[in-house]
């Protein structure tokens, strides 16, 4: 009796791991299978490029900065030939941290401490950072007292940083 309980809780356990890693396989595979940019990103280049100067820092995910960069020439905190900056994972933990902030004064002042100006955050789409591909936590974009939307479509919305 003990043998069978022992066998059906070992089946159980491993049962439970196959399902949560299947499920972690999932949440970081579906995302390569969608586009890593949304037209109305690339869209917004012309926008960024006719509005914002030359020196305009931006946060966004690595496949959103590698947009900017080669269509603006505007820096990203990641992206681009970010790799060969100074701290470059330094810099993928800071802005995975920005866009996964709850508070909108922490998200402001790691976007100061790097002189960032501006933060692209697309509207339906995850982003990658550098350590895999996380929701945006949006709502902390809105305060006006850290951010001043100055773009949007129906795929992204470009915050100034106050």
């Amino acid at each position: 009796m003990k043998k069978s309980i022992r066998l059906v809780l070992a089946l159980l356990i491993l049962s439970s791991l196959t399902i949560a890693g299947l499920y972690q396989v999932k949440v970081q595979v579906d995302p390569w299978l969608e586009p890593v940019v949304a037209e109305g990103e690339l869209q917004a280049t012309e926008w960024i490029s006719n509005n914002t100067p030359e020196d305009a820092k931006f946060v966004a995910g690595i496949f959103g900065g590698e947009v900017i960069m080669g269509m603006t020439t505007r820096p990203p905190l990641v992206g681009g030939d970010w790799a060969n900056a100074p701290d470059p994972t330094g810099n993928m933990n800071d802005v995975q941290s920005i866009y996964l902030a709850k508070s909108s004064k922490d998200a402001h002042t790691l976007c100061k401490g790097h002189n960032c100006t501006h933060i692209s955050v697309p509207t339906e789409r995850q982003v990658h950072a550098g350590y895999g591909w996380i929701d945006i936590e949006r709502e902390k974009f809105e305060d006006e007292m850290y951010f001043k939307l100055v773009y949007d479509n129906s795929d992204v919305m470009i915050y100034a940083v106050i």
